[in-house]
C-alpha cells in the first residue's frame, strides 16, 4: 500500500490525514484506501495538533518530524505530501513569500526544503485552495467552472478556480483579507491598517470574547445578552458580507462557496449573511447567477483537495 501525507495547516490547528493506493490500483483514495468517494459526512479523518509546533527557528525540521510521526504512527510509507499552508507562496508553490500567522515560514523555500528532508516529493498549496479544491472535486462546487471561496477562520482566506485550476494572480493570487475598509486604523497581522482580517476574523472574535466575558464558541449563541455584543457582531456581520459581495461582484463566479470555522460555530446567522451578500449584487447579474454555497465537507475537503492536487499536478 502507497501513501500521500495530507497536512492542513492552519493558524491554530495542523489538520494531518493521508491519501492511500492498493498496488493494483491507479487511483488515490482518502484515508485506510478501503472507501469510495466520498467520505461519510460523520467522519473526521484529521488529527489535530497545534500549529505553535511551527513556530520555532527550524520550522522546516518541525513540519518534517509532525510529518514523520504521524507516518509512523499510522505505519504508512510515504511517496508524498501535499500542504495546504496560509501563506502567499511564489508562483512557482516553493517559496513562501508571506506568512503572517506563522511569520518563521517566510522566505523559505519550503517545498524543497521539506523535499529535501524527507526524501519524497512535497506539494504545496495556499489552504484556501486546497480546501476549494476539495469541494470542487466532491462537495458544494463540485463540477463548477468558476468557483469563488471565501473562508473566515482565524483569518480570512480566498481562492478562486477557473475550470477547476487556482487563479494565481501576477505574484500571490487573491488576498481578499487584506482589503482596506473602515478607516479606524486598526492594525493587521500583515502590518498595514484597516485590512479586513482585522475586523472580521476570529482575532476580532477573541477580542470580543475577553470584552463580554462570553466563551468564544458562543458568543454568536448568547449575542442578545448583551446590546454591546449584539452591535458588534452585526457589524462584524457587515464586514464579512460586504467583503463577499465585493468579490462577487468584481470575479462574476458561477458558484461561491463560504466556508471555514467561524460559520460553523453556534448560531452564526448564515441566511441574514447570504441576504446581506446578495442585496449588495448588482443587478440583473451576478445576482440571478451567482450560486451561494456553504462549504460541505468541512476538514475532509483537505484530502480531496489533496486528490486533486495530485490529479493536477502529478506526471500522469
Amino acid at each position: 500500500m502507497a501513501h500521500v501525507l495530507v497536512g492542513d495547516v492552519g493558524g491554530t490547528k495542523i489538520g494531518l490525514g493521508h491519501l492511500s493506493k492498493a498496488p493494483a490500483s491507479k487511483a488515490w483514495v482518502p484515508g485506510g484506501g478501503k472507501g469510495a468517494e466520498p467520505l461519510p459526512s460523520s467522519l473526521n479523518p484529521l488529527e489535530l495538533i497545534p500549529t505553535d509546533r511551527l513556530r520555532v527557528p527550524d520550522p522546516v525540521e518541525a513540519m518534517a518530524q509532525i510529518l514523520g510521526e504521524y507516518a509512523e504512527k499510522h505505519t504508512l510509507e510515504p511517496q508524498a505530501a501535499v500542504l495546504g499552508v496560509p501563506v502567499s507562496p511564489d508562483r512557482d508553490l516553493d517559496r513562501v513569500l508571506s506568512s503572517p500567522n506563522i511569520p518563521q515560514l517566510e522566505g523559505l523555500w519550503l517545498a524543497s526544503a521539506l523535499r529535501q528532508r524527507l526524501g519524497y516529493p512535497v506539494y504545496l498549496e495556499r489552504d484556501i485552495a486546497l480546501l476549494l479544491l476539495g469541494e470542487y472535486r466532491a462537495g458544494s462546487a463540485k463540477g463548477a467552472n468558476s468557483v469563488l471561496g471565501v473562508f473566515f477562520g482565524t483569518g480570512v482566506g480566498a481562492a478562486m478556480l477557473l475550470d477547476g485550476k487556482p487563479y494565481r494572480g501576477y505574484s500571490v493570487g487573491l488576498e481578499l483579507g487584506h482589503i482596506p475598509i473602515r478607516s479606524e486604523g486598526r492594525v493587521c497581522v500583515c502590518g498595514n491598517t484597516d485590512c479586513l482580517e482585522a475586523y472580521a476574523s476570529g482575532h476580532t472574535l477573541v477580542e470580543l470574547s475577553s470584552q463580554s466575558g462570553i466563551p468564544l464558541s458562543r458568543l454568536f449563541a448568547r449575542r442578545r445578552e448583551s446590546g454591546f455584543l449584539s452591535r458588534a457582531l452585526k457589524r462584524f456581520g457587515h464586514d464579512q458580507a460586504y467583503a463577499v459581495a465585493t468579490a462577487i461582484n468584481l470575479f462574476d463566479p458561477e458558484v461561491c462557496v463560504i466556508g471555514g470555522g467561524i460559520p460553523a460555530m453556534s448560531e452564526y446567522p448564515q441566511r441574514l449573511f447570504e441576504l446581506t451578500v446578495l442585496e449588495h449584487l448588482r443587478r440583473p447579474y451576478p445576482r440571478e447567477t451567482v450560486r451561494m454555497a456553504w462549504a460541505a465537507l468541512g476538514p475532509r475537503a483537505a484530502l480531496y483537495g489533496a486528490l486533486e492536487v495530485l490529479s493536477q499536478r502529478q506526471d500522469g
